[in-house]
């Protein structure tokens, strides 16, 4: 099963995955650092961008078992 997976050691809260792709990331309001909002059944483009747009490569797509 792909999953995303967003590292809060690293993701300095930039918004921009959730400006991208709201459907899957959202701001934790308490830490203001990107939270998986829900895992996409799919991983689309939308998905990717987001991914690929995160300055700091705090967000990952990983294959789990």
């Amino acid at each position: 099963m792909t999953k995303i997976k967003v590292d809060p050691n690293k993701c300095i809260g930039c918004n921009t995955c959730c400006l991208i792709d709201p459907d899957t990331f959202e701001l934790d309001t308490t830490s203001y650092k990107a939270i998986v909002k829900q895992q996409p059944a799919e991983i689309n483009d939308k998905t990717k961008s987001a991914v690929d747009s995160c300055p700091v490569t705090a967000i990952s797509i990983v294959d789990e078992p």
